[in-house]
């Protein structure tokens, strides 16, 4: 959050710039995110969340107002949670609690498989051929190098303005680049089988039969866990630790085609 803030004080332009497609980015990925949940509960027989307005991708039913805050000061943020009633769910209820849990992190999965083929295919026409020849159109889109931060954080035009045929596609490249990335960090986040994420009820529900309940007490403890993690650094080092390796194996029809 701090690196944010003395952005802000130090390059306000940049800033602004930046957090244009930043919360672009996190709106898309959060607003798909519950719009799965709730769509999953209604598929399951819990109209909670439709009743309430919340099955739609219109950010205005999501939006949490420090989440919305957060996205644009700190980088990340958060969404209201979709309220989902499990005694409304018709047949097997750990079935559907585990369903309405995965549906958000799949949802964010298929963004991320999304946002990278539109990446790609803006990148190959992007960037001039020579170079997608010398170093391969999966290396100038994979999060391990350079090029595509350069192209995220706004500086590509500059660095690389003579070998970019096509500059006019440096919006699209970054948006889709960034909510690529977002969304995959969105996936990963919520499968930390840490409460209230999703991945605490996908877990319970696969291994505990949804038996496995935590009071008051576990849930702060858990929370403050999940803050720890934030505050140290871990847990980004965790996501990170993901992120290159599943963003490759999605690259890898790239690179056998590009080299």
């Amino acid at each position: 959050m701090l690196q944010y803030l003395q952005t802000l004080f130090r390059e306000p332009l940049s800033f602004f710039d930046q957090a244009i497609y930043r919360i672009a980015a996190v709106l898309i990925g959060l607003c798909f995110h519950e719009f799965a949940h709730a769509y999953v509960a209604h598929r399951c027989g819990d109209d909670t969340a439709l009743e309430a307005g919340r099955m739609t991708i219109n950010p205005l039913a999501h939006l949490d107002p420090f989440g919305t805050l957060l996205m644009f000061f700190a980088g990340f943020g958060y969404a209201k949670p979709v309220p989902v009633n499990p005694y409304r769910f018709k047949g097997d209820r750990v079935r559907a609690d585990f369903l309405v849990s995965i549906a958000g992190i799949c949802m964010n999965l298929l963004l991320f498989l999304l946002f990278t083929m539109v990446t790609v295919a803006c990148s190959s026409q992007m960037w001039d051929p020579r170079v997608i020849n010398r170093y391969g159109l999966s290396m100038l889109c994979s999060y391990r190098y350079n090029a595509i931060w350069e192209v995220i954080q706004g500086r590509a035009g500059t660095v690389f303005g003579d070998v970019l045929v096509r500059t006019w596609l440096l919006p699209f490249v970054r948006l889709s680049a960034y909510t690529a990335l977002v969304n995959l960090n969105l996936a990963i986040f919520n499968l930390l089988p840490i409460p209230p994420l999703d991945g605490y009820h996908v877990f319970n529900d696969l291994l505990f039969k949804g038996r496995f309940q935590l009071n008051q007490m576990g849930f702060r403890i858990a929370m403050g866990l999940v803050l720890l993690l934030s505050a140290t650094g871990v847990l980004g080092r965790i996501i990170s630790a993901c992120v290159y390796p599943i963003q490759d194996l999605v690259l890898m029809p790239v690179k056998a085609l590009w080299g």
